[in-house]
């Protein structure tokens, strides 16, 4: 096998590997998101003003330059205490670790990267895993701030942690403040200009 195409498929079997999780995820009996709202998508307290339309183009462009996010996307093996589900369990994903360690972002993106504003046909996919647990069905609440403008986006995961579909309002770097249950943390995550 080449060596573009080993590439291509060492990119593709991560995603095919999360899918099989999320559509467990979304097929579980606990508690559903309504479907005129899907999960992780409530209204942003402010909107991008450059008149963008969200247009789908061929393939989502680079991260910003001015991104300046801490985050690698390269997959890599999950922590021990994230692999539930996963087989293997040391299969290589892209995720972003928060900063004190108590939660992972998983992304499962139809395309590479997430992008801003939202795409036509395609989803930017995040799989919350906790690494310390609240109640059943507690929601994700996510305070999203561009850290280049300081616009804010709230977001919440209504059935709890999981699956769920992050669309932010503008590209760049996105400072999320995570709450779930009396937990709190933090991680960035960059969005491409879609």
């Amino acid at each position: 096998m080449g060596r573009s195409a080993s590439a291509v498929l060492s990119r593709l079997l991560p995603s095919l590997l999360l899918g099989g999780l999320l559509l467990a995820g979304c097929t579980g009996g606990g508690s559903a998101a309504s479907p005129t709202r899907p999960a992780g998508s409530a209204t942003a307290t402010s909107s991008p003003s450059d008149g963008s339309t969200g247009v789908p183009s061929s393939a989502a462009s680079a991260l910003p330059s001015d991104a300046g996010c801490r985050v690698d996307y390269t997959p890599a093996p999950l922590p021990t205490w994230a692999r539930g589900g996963f087989t293997p369990p040391d299969v290589p994903v892209p995720y972003v670790l928060s900063d004190a360690g108590d939660i992972v972002a998983i992304l499962w993106a139809t395309h590479d990267p997430l992008v801003a504003p939202p795409v036509a046909g395609q989803n930017n996919k995040i799989l919350w895993v906790p690494r310390v647990a609240s109640p059943v069905g507690t929601p994700l609440q996510i305070r999203a701030t561009l850290t280049a403008t300081g616009m804010t986006a709230f977001r919440a995961v209504d059935g709890g942690l999981g699956p769920s579909t992050i669309d932010l309002p503008a590209p760049g770097c996105w400072s999320l403040d995570l709450t779930w249950g009396a937990h709190h943390d933090h991680l960035e995550l960059a969005y491409a200009t879609s």
